[in-house]
């Protein structure tokens, strides 16, 4: 540091494209202003970084900050700073939500990096569904919504439902702080591919576990591209299941609260549009052509969301009560 002022740039590890995604850790600033920069990219979101003392509770650090630095006065008191990109979810969160919920996390597999992978299995009946996210590590704001779902669930199951989850796909990556998008050779959610084995272990569980149930019902949970998508938004992959998609989200729309992100179903994605192409390997093209009956998307959840609607912890968990309310609600 010279003058307070820090040029910092993502570390990319293994990405086969630039991206947006950082996190860092300041210590023993106590009593100085520093600037943080950027140079070049404006990886900064509208309201400026996400800020935690515990990584747990995380606020914006609204003004002193643009596109590409902000600035930042230490207290007296702050030994330790935590700055990034958006609103971390890391796994220590949920194991003590499954704690809390007398939840048994089990193991998935062993990844390649030797962690053990976490699962769970919730409910029971003849409607499999399969719960993931953070096929690309660094998108924490689907973990709020999948925390939120789960709650929902576990505090009013819906009869004869069987849910299967994995709340972080590319858990080492969660663990690295990677952001895991467009990863070498490919990243977890191109490991899709049928008559091909499965580069990661974990994604071969996934594939292998829909191989051998009948899944009627596949979310995945994502976060989209940076400062670009304001919105809440599914994205669909098939045009013969269209129908169903749309009106699971009409149902979704009906069901959202005041203290949720709000939805707007004029703002999903549809086959074939933009970046999003029919076909394309990912877990829910896997789901729907495993299955004539099966219902399959991701909903993508902003890291930053709009100045009327700000992306919050809380607001994250509480969409997922609410898209549980709307699975409900699609059943009956």
């Amino acid at each position: 540091m010279r003058n307070g002022f820090i040029r910092l740039e993502p570390e990319l590890r293994d990405t086969q494209t630039d991206w947006f995604y950082w996190a860092f850790c300041v210590e023993d600033a106590q009593g100085r202003t520093v600037t943080f920069d950027f140079g070049s990219k404006e990886w900064i979101g509208p309201f400026g970084p996400a800020v935690s003392h515990d990584l747990q509770n995380w606020h914006w650090l609204d003004g002193n900050s643009s596109g590409s630095r902000f600035t930042y006065s230490f207290s007296s008191q702050e030994e330790r700073v935590y700055f990034a990109h958006s609103m971390l979810y890391l796994p220590d969160r949920f194991f003590a939500f499954a704690k809390l919920h007398g939840l048994k996390v089990q193991e998935l597999c062993v990844s390649e990096h030797g962690s053990s992978v976490p699962c769970l299995s919730l409910g029971e009946g003849a409607v499999n569904a399969v719960l993931t996210a953070r096929h690309h590590c660094c998108e924490s704001t689907g973990s709020y919504v999948l925390e939120g779902v789960l709650d929902a669930f576990i505090k009013n199951p819906i009869p004869d439902v069987s849910l299967f989850c994995v709340p972080f796909v590319d858990y080492d990556g969660v663990l690295r702080g990677d952001q895991g998008k467009n990863r070498r050779p490919h990243d977890h959610n191109r490991d899709y591919v049928r008559g091909e084995a499965a580069f990661y272990p974990s994604v071969a569980k996934i594939r292998e576990y829909i191989d051998t149930h009948k899944v009627l019902f596949g979310f995945d949970f994502h976060s989209p591209y940076h400062a670009v998508d304001e919105y809440v938004f599914q994205v669909q992959k098939s045009w013969n299941r269209l129908d169903r998609l749309q009106q699971f989200g009409s149902l979704l729309t009906e069901c959202i609260t005041s203290d949720s992100l709000q939805y707007d179903p004029t703002h999903d994605l549809r086959p074939d549009t933009g970046w999003n192409t029919v076909g394309t390997p990912t877990s829910s093209t896997y789901l729907l052509e495993s299955n004539e009956e099966c219902v399959a998307f991701s909903l993508e959840t902003p890291y930053f969301g709009s100045r009327k609607d700000r992306f919050t912890q809380q607001k994250a968990v509480a969409l997922g009560r609410c898209f549980t309310k709307a699975f409900r609600r699609y059943l009956s």
